[in-house]
């Protein structure tokens, strides 16, 4: 378990990279509605659950613009992008960082509705594998955001 954390960390690194990353050149969006919208998030590592939460998370046009995901990709810190394939209704991207290979694939069900599915493989053989649900609540989310 003393080994989770960096795995957790590059895992979270690769995720919140998909959706805020150079190279896109328009101003093409994932084709999702800005808002609230919840989150279910299913992390496995070893065969085992090691975590299973949902949460609300606010989505704004600017957080789903391609060029931001392209441009947050090309800044990680001591990584090599091995694969980005950017579209609005799909984010395919592999980040090979130090021992750590991760690799997202973000699909839009509907304008409504998008999974994210991750893995995690390290140097040592160890996987970590996310899936993330997420639906659409409300258009609104100032509510939710930190005052």
């Amino acid at each position: 378990m003393t080994r989770q954390p960096c795995t957790a960390r590059a895992f979270a690194i690769a995720l919140a990279l998909l959706l805020g990353s150079g190279a896109v050149a328009t101003t093409q969006s994932l084709d999702v509605k800005p808002g609230l919208w919840k989150k279910a998030v299913k992390t496995q590592t070893g065969g085992r659950t090691v975590l299973d939460s949902t949460v609300d998370t606010c989505l704004t046009a600017t957080d789903l613009e391609l060029s931001r995901t392209a441009a947050r990709l090309a800044q990680a810190p001591a990584c090599k992008i091995l694969l980005q394939d950017l579209s609005p209704t799909r984010l395919k991207v592999i980040l090979q960082c130090k021992d750590v290979l991760a690799e997202s694939v973000t699909n839009v069900r509907s304008r409504e509705a998008f999974v994210v599915d991750a893995t995690i493989r390290t140097g040592r053989g160890e996987q970590t594998h996310t899936t993330e649900q997420w639906t659409f609540v409300k258009s609104s989310c100032s509510d939710k955001l930190p005052q």
